[in-house]
C-alpha cells in the first residue's frame, strides 16, 4: 500500500508502540487520527507531530471501555479524511489485578475497531477497501505462562480473530486485508509493572532480560512493512531480537489443513536499528 494521502485510525498513540507508528505514518505521507485515553500525553504527542507534519495529525481523546467513544472517534476520522483506509488497533494494558477492563481493552476494543473498520471499507457497502492491523504480542504464542494468565488469553484471541477473518473468502471481493503484529517484549511503560499487576512479580523481576527488549521505532518499522506489502494478508508478524540484532518475520496460516491448525515461517528480516 502506498501510504500518500491515505487515512489512518490508530487507538493508543500518545506513547510507547502506537507513538512511534504514528510518527511512521506521517512520514510516509498518511494522514493519522490518533486516540488515547492519557489527554495530556496525547494533546501533547499532537502539538509536537503538528510541527512538523501541520494538520495531517490529529488527537481524540477516548476510554476504549467505552464503545461509544470508540464508534465516536472512528467516525470522527472518516469525516476528517474523507475515509478510513487504514486502522491499527494498538491500543493495549497489561494489568492482571482489573482484568475485566484488560479483557476489554485488549480484546473487546480491537474487536470492535475491527468490526467499524470492516463495515466502513467493504465494497459492497460502498466502502474502497483497506487494511485493518490489530497489535497482540508473541505472547499469544505462548502456553503455561503462570504470571500474566489473561493477558495471554487476550493476545491468544487477537491472534485467532485476525486470522479467522483474514482466512474469510469474502475478503478478496471486499478489498480489505487483515494482519497481527506480534511483537516480544518492548521497552515502553506496559513493563513498568508493579507488584499486584502481575503473578510471581519476584520471579517475573529476576527473569527480566533488558538486552532482549526491542525498541518501539523496532515495531514501527516492522509495522510498515506488514502495511506496505500487499501480499500480507492473514499474516502474523513476528518481531525479536537475535544475537543483538531486531527482525521481523512473516507468518502464514498452513492452509495445508482444513480448518489451518499451524503457521508457516518466512524468512527472517533483519532491521536497520542496534
Amino acid at each position: 500500500m502506498d501510504l500518500r494521502g491515505k487515512g489512518v485510525f490508530l487507538t493508543g498513540g500518545a506513547g510507547g508502540i502506537g507513538r512511534s507508528m504514528v510518527e511512521a505514518l506521517l512520514k510516509k505521507g498518511a494522514q493519522v487520527l490518533f486516540c488515547d485515553v492519557n489527554e495530556a500525553a496525547g494533546k501533547a504527542t499532537e502539538t509536537e507531530l503538528k510541527q512538523q507534519f501541520g494538520d495531517k495529525v490529529i488527537f481524540k481523546l477516548c476510554d476504549l471501555t467505552n464503545s461509544t467513544q470508540l464508534s465516536e472517534v472512528f467516525q470522527a476520522a472518516v469525516s476528517a479524511f474523507g475515509a478510513v483506509d487504514v486502522c491499527v488497533n494498538n491500543a493495549g494494558i497489561a494489568d492482571e489485578s482489573i482484568w475485566q477492563t484488560m479483557i476489554i481493552v485488549n480484546m473487546n476494543a480491537q474487536i470492535q475497531g475491527s468490526f467499524l473498520a470492516y463495515e466502513h471499507m467493504r465494497k459492497d457497502k460502498g466502502g474502497r477497501g483497506g487494511v485493518i492491523i490489530n497489535t497482540a504480542s508473541m505472547s499469544g504464542f505462548v502456553f503455561g505462562s503462570h504470571r500474566n494468565p489473561v493477558y495471554t488469553a487476550t493476545k491468544h484471541a487477537m491472534v485467532a480473530f485476525t486470522t479467522c477473518w483474514a482466512n474469510n473468502p469474502e475478503m478478496g471481493a471486499q478489498g480489505v486485508r487483515w494482519g497481527v503484529l506480534c511483537p516480544t517484549a518492548v521497552q515502553t511503560n506496559l513493563l513498568a509493572m508493579r507488584e499486584g499487576m502481575i503473578h510471581d512479580y519476584e520471579g517475573w523481576k529476576k527473569n527480566l532480560t533488558p538486552h532482549d527488549r526491542l525498541q518501539p521505532g523496532d515495531v514501527a518499522e516492522s509495522f510498515l512493512a506488514l502495511l506496505e506489502n500487499e501480499d500480507s494478508n492473514g499474516a502474523v508478524l513476528k518481531v525479536a531480537r537475535e544475537d543483538g540484532r531486531a527482525f521481523h518475520q512473516l507468518l502464514f496460516m498452513d492452509n495445508s489443513t482444513n480448518p489451518p491448525m499451524g503457521f508457516v515461517e518466512q524468512e527472517k528480516v533483519f532491521l536497520a536499528s542496534k
